[in-house]
């Protein structure tokens, strides 16, 4: 799909930049929330017996594993975030610099500035017009390719901005159920019942947002595995010699 009509990067960048806004901002809180839970166990340890004290280890290092997860994910997309940006405003560019400027000139190639040349006959005729009929080709070929390139990479770039937009679900969704834990767990008999219920959560919230993010994942992949159909519209020729603009005039 190419760049909607009538909108301009900043209407995909903008969102983009809101879930890593979003995102930075959940990570903290969620980090901040866990730490302040571990705390609050620590600090009531010497109460429990040992099973249960086992039983709390085992539930909040599988918490630490999903959390770690998620943060190894937002690592990764963070690294990512200006990359993606570009993808975004070069996908604008190849519309708004290539494909529009030059489909003004498809008609100009072939439109006479002087009327009198609709009588132009003989040989010199026959040239000029086919040689106008060459360069309207390769004007609309250039339209062809720079539509092609720009849906490309809108493609790849829309399948990032979903990703960082589902990535930011997921974790304002953990920070909130790490938040609401470490507030839940203020007494000793509170922190397993607590602890039992941020688990669960959890780790239904962390399934689901991975096999979310695998999905988008597989669209970005998709988009990729378009790069033979890329190399195959660039890398023809036919009215582009050698992949250069025909010439209007010989030496």
């Amino acid at each position: 799909m190419a760049p909607p009509p009538g909108l301009t990067s900043a209407e995909y960048a903008d969102p983009f930049n809101t879930a890593f806004d979003q995102i930075r901002e959940n990570i903290r809180t969620a980090i901040d929330s866990f730490n302040s839970l571990v705390s609050t166990v620590n600090h009531w340890s010497w109460a429990f017996g040992l099973a249960a004290w086992y039983w709390i280890k085992r539930n909040l290092d599988g918490v630490r594993e999903g959390l770690a997860t998620i943060i190894d994910k937002v690592n990764y997309a963070a690294e990512h975030q200006m990359p993606v940006l570009s993808l975004i405003t070069t996908s604008f560019d190849w519309v708004y610099t290539v494909k529009t400027p030059t489909s003004d000139l498809s008609f100009a190639t072939t439109e006479p500035r002087n009327e009198n040349l609709a009588k132009w006959t003989g040989d010199a005729a026959s040239s000029y017009n086919a040689k106008a009929t060459k360069q309207k080709a390769a004007v609309d070929e250039t339209v062809v390719k720079a539509e092609f390139i720009s849906q490309w990479l809108f493609k790849i770039a829309k399948a990032n901005v979903d990703f960082a937009v589902a990535l930011a679900k997921i974790v304002n969704d953990i920070a909130g159920k790490l938040a609401q834990a470490a507030l839940d767990a203020t007494t000793v008999i509170d922190i397993p019942w607590a602890i039992d219920k941020l688990s669960d959560s959890l780790g239904t919230v962390v399934k689901g947002g991975l096999d979310t993010l695998v999905s988008i994942g597989q669209r970005f992949v998709e988009a990729l595995g378009n790069v033979r159909d890329l190399h195959s519209q660039v890398g023809d020729h036919s009215k582009l010699p050698n992949g250069a603009w025909p010439q209007a005039v010989s030496g």
